[in-house]
């Protein structure tokens, strides 16, 4: 009796610490976390926004996971509701449509089934709420920023034949595509918390993370509904600090943390070119091939009927879906995928055939020995090329000034604001 005795208690003391847990979490998510102009945010929104940001950045899904999301994630959640509230006092909306479209593109991105999403959050037990409130916050903003701040943009011809000068000056030099995750130091009293984070974050990085997704999700720049990317800039043009770190980087480098007079940068080197160059730009293709045999090539000539089939064949392609029907009824092996090559790394014969082709074409036969080539590019991604014409160094000026102004923007209204945290 006293071994039951000794079982039924443990087993009530252990319902009641059990019990005790469930109720604190049911309090910690009811409880409210922070007032932003009288606005709540509940320890529910919090949690969920942790999920959401695990989910979106491929972060692991623990304890030490979560407690480390919490002060980055009140932060996001409070410049969202200021976005929000700002567009409000401009009776500024977002329509259904905008939303779906979003979405979809968001679906496109992630490389997720179109209409999958809803259920994939599900699944995680992460609201669609959620998702859709981060998405609403992002396209107000943008467009507060266009009425708001893009009019007042004004670029005058003697900026415009200043930089274009300075292009022509600096010919040949490097520039770099840069990407940032960008956290401000607010207070002398964070600069412990945004430093660690940091250093989280680029961890994270070095074990494979994704930059696009983590700028997304954890920088508090404007840049972040762009992945971070800042686009083409040159070193001088950089702060000293985060120079000296592009100086030394390759394409593809990451930076450390780096710390500027108004925060924390991680800094990812995209791509790398000369300014003004005269190389005629690369490009990287995804290709496909059909090899088809020709029997006496020669001695058939261009009017056999094969061969006029052929011909037709590169008019007839307008994507990379036929390429598995065509390959089972007149290809041979060397036919399929070839994958994402550079343009520039191919043959100059095959160059040439391919360089003006869009996704879904497909080039004219090559006779190559006894066989034809025919290469259909399913997708390309074409370098970026730094144009000195008077309109895109209007809109290079204009696009800088803009985001300056936008940062600028955002950060009065966190100075402005009555935020409470509890």
């Amino acid at each position: 009796m006293m071994a039951i005795h000794k079982l039924i208690c443990g087993m009530l003391v252990a319902f009641l610490s059990i019990f005790g847990a469930l109720q604190a979490s049911a309090q910690d998510v009811q409880k409210i976390v922070a007032v932003v102009n009288e606005e709540v945010i509940s320890g529910y929104d919090l949690v969920q926004r942790i999920s959401l940001t695990i989910l979106m950045s491929g972060f692991p899904d623990n304890s030490k996971t979560r407690q480390q999301l919490v002060k980055p994630s009140l932060a996001r959640l409070v410049d969202d509701r200021l976005r929000l509230q700002e567009a409000a006092r401009f009776n500024i909306s977002v329509s259904d449509a905008e939303m779906n479209k979003a979405v979809d593109n968001l679906e496109k991105r992630n490389k997720v089934p179109q209409g999958q999403l809803d259920s994939i959050l599900e699944r995680r037990k992460i609201s669609i709420d959620t998702l859709l409130e981060q998405i609403r916050a992002g396209i107000a903003w943008d467009k507060v920023i266009r009425r708001k701040v893009m009019p007042r943009i004004n670029v005058t011809d003697e900026e415009v034949a200043s930089l274009k000068a300075k292009m022509q000056s600096n010919k040949g030099k490097t520039e770099y595509f840069l990407s940032e995750i960008y956290i401000p130091v607010d207070k002398q009293a964070n600069e412990v918390t945004v430093r660690k984070l940091m250093r989280d974050l680029k961890a994270q990085l070095k074990e494979g993370g994704n930059f696009r997704r983590i700028a997304s999700q954890f920088s508090r720049g404007i840049t972040a509904t762009k992945g971070g990317d800042i686009g083409w800039t040159m070193i001088e043009d950089l702060e000293p600090e985060i120079a000296a770190a592009v100086h030394k980087s390759k394409k593809g480098n990451v930076s450390e943390p780096i710390r500027t007079a108004d925060g924390y940068y991680i800094v990812a080197v995209k791509n790398v070119r000369k300014i003004l160059s005269d190389e005629k730009p690369n490009a990287l293709i995804e290709l496909s091939q059909l090899v088809i045999p020709v029997k006496d090539a020669k001695k058939n000539g261009s009017g056999s009927s094969q061969i006029k089939l052929i011909n037709s064949l590169s008019k007839f392609i307008d994507s990379c879906s036929y390429v598995p029907n065509l390959i089972s009824e007149m290809a041979t092996s060397g036919s399929g995928k070839m994958g994402n090559i550079e343009l520039n790394n191919l043959p100059l014969k095959f160059q040439t055939l391919i360089s003006d082709l869009k996704p879904g074409q497909a080039s004219k036969p090559y006779l190559d020995k006894d066989i034809y080539r025919i290469f259909i590019v399913c997708n390309r991604k074409d370098q970026q090329v730094r144009q000195d014409s008077e309109e895109a160094v209007r809109q290079e000026i204009g696009a800088r000034r803009i985001q300056a102004r936008a940062d600028r923007y955002l950060s009065d209204l966190r100075r402005d604001a009555t935020i409470e945290t509890r």
